[in-house]
């Protein structure tokens, strides 16, 4: 464990958790958002530690968003649940800790969570449905609301409801409609990496059915039932975002893959760009939107933030059938004004565009007749940069990563915050997020477009963006 640093909390005890000065256990400093390199429209905490996404759901129009928190500190240390909402996944308000360590007992380390809308555990009591988390190591333990999601009891005294062999920890639950059971997965080490997987009828009691084992198959495992075609797949991923397709029967999954891809085509690891994915349980019409975790960015009083969030999909690609990821449709909310070029001719003698501060970027690149093409961006008029998107047309390659030409053609969409970078190619089959400490001065907004060769540019948009900070008051 690292050495603690110890946040100088201020404030008095009240209500709400977005207001400085009002919280009622951990008064957060007060805060704008506006540090140097706090993203503008990826999620932070207002003060303390932020690591793994836990059980988001939807439930009557909200998005509820757990994380592992450590309030007071800034590194990682005794774990609560922090809690924010949205209604849009756009804009969100950061509401009191969920699961807290002075009243739930266990360890409140990663887990999944469900809404129970069958009220198939008997729980419920009013009008709203359950909602059930699931948290602890070396055994599960259960948590459930009955008040949409804010406040949490311990279901039996803490008891363990599933133990896996070895060192296990993060569980997961997800819904058969075929069996009509629910399944939950939980990585352990047990004889190696890999996931055990129970069944239930009640979501409170739970039996082992099987095992999956892969080496590359270590914590925070999910798995996802996707649709394609006419029907479904079932997608078993990590943490690091390493997956497979197959199948799963009911009691076992099964898969005919013997190398996993990646959701996420970076350097994966905990406390990298990105780690420990989920996706929203609940959501309408098979939408699958997954968040994780950033561990890089982190300023004077807070450390992490979340990815921005996006669609999941399954797409038959040359590779065969792939998950695909864009950023959600939501992220135009933010759209405040916009640029475009058209039929922009390339070359080494480059081109630079009016970026801004916080923005998205689209553009369509012929790149026949280059041997590489990159996007230096916060250029400087000394022209410094602070990042290169670069793609490598020998190689076809796109920051090292498969990227073909679509008739010669490549499609790159970029989210550029203040401490976040994410790059998606070809409408989703390259997915990148970074934490990326852009320079805030002024004078450095710049994009420098430089070709080996010639590109012809079809079309660039940049639509500058709003921050998710500046009418937080006014949702409330």
């Amino acid at each position: 464990m690292s050495p603690i640093a110890t946040l100088t909390l201020v404030g008095v005890p009240g209500v709400r958790a977005d207001v400085p000065k009002d919280y009622p256990k951990f008064p957060y400093p007060e805060t704008d958002y506006e540090e140097d390199n706090r993203g503008q429209f990826h999620f932070s905490s207002r003060g303390g530690w932020m690591n793994d996404v836990n059980a988001p759901v939807y439930y009557r129009g909200v998005y509820h968003l757990y994380f592992q928190h450590a309030p007071n500190s800034l590194v990682w240390d005794t774990m609560s649940w922090g809690h924010a909402v949205s209604t849009d996944l756009v804009h969100w308000q950061q509401k009191p800790i969920a699961l807290d360590p002075d009243v739930h007992p266990g360890d409140l380390w990663s887990g999944g969570g469900v809404v129970d809308t069958r009220n198939a555990s008997g729980l419920k009591d009013g009008d709203d449905d359950p909602i059930i988390v699931y948290s602890g190591t070396n055994g599960v333990t259960v948590f459930y609301s009955l008040d949409g999601g804010n406040t949490f009891t311990t279901y039996g005294d803490g008891k363990l409801v599933a133990t896996p062999g070895g060192t296990s920890r993060d569980p997961k639950v997800f819904w058969d409609p075929v069996s009509q059971h629910f399944g939950m997965v939980v990585w352990s080490d047990e004889g190696g990496n890999g996931a055990d997987f129970y069944t239930s009828g009640n979501l409170l009691d739970w039996t082992f059915a099987s095992r999956y084992w892969a080496e590359w198959l270590f914590e925070c495992p999910n798995l996802i039932r996707m649709p394609i075609d006419d029907g479904y797949r079932w997608v078993l991923h990590a943490g690091s975002g390493e997956y497979v397709i197959g199948d799963w029967d009911g009691t076992a999954f099964r898969t005919d893959w013997t190398d996993p891809q990646k959701i996420n085509q970076t350097t994966t690891f905990a406390g990298s760009g990105y780690y420990a994915g989920l996706n929203f349980e609940n959501v309408p019409d098979d939408r699958v939107v997954s968040m994780a975790w950033q561990g890089e960015n982190k300023g004077s009083s807070w450390t992490g933030n979340a990815t921005f969030p996006v669609d999941l999909k399954l797409r038959h690609t040359s590779e065969g059938v792939r998950v695909v990821s864009n950023p959600i449709p939501e992220l135009a909310k933010l759209r405040e004004s916009s640029q475009t070029w058209t039929n922009l001719t390339v070359d080494a003698s480059g081109r630079t565009l009016a970026g801004g501060d916080i923005y998205e970027l689209e553009t369509t690149i012929d790149v026949r007749q280059a041997s590489r093409f990159s996007l230096r961006l916060r250029t400087r008029p000394d022209g410094c940069f602070d990042r290169e998107v670069v793609y490598d047309a020998a190689a076809q390659t796109l920051d090292g990563v498969p990227l073909r030409p679509v008739d010669g053609k490549i499609k790159l969409h970029l989210l550029v915050d203040r401490g976040q970078l994410d790059v998606f190619g070809n409408d989703g089959e390259v997915y990148q997020s970074y934490n990326v400490n852009f320079d805030s001065l002024p004078g450095g907004d710049g994009i420098n477009l430089v070709a080996d060769g010639q590109v012809q540019v079809d079309s660039l948009t940049i639509y500058e963006l709003a921050s998710i900070w500046k009418h937080r008051a006014e949702s409330t």
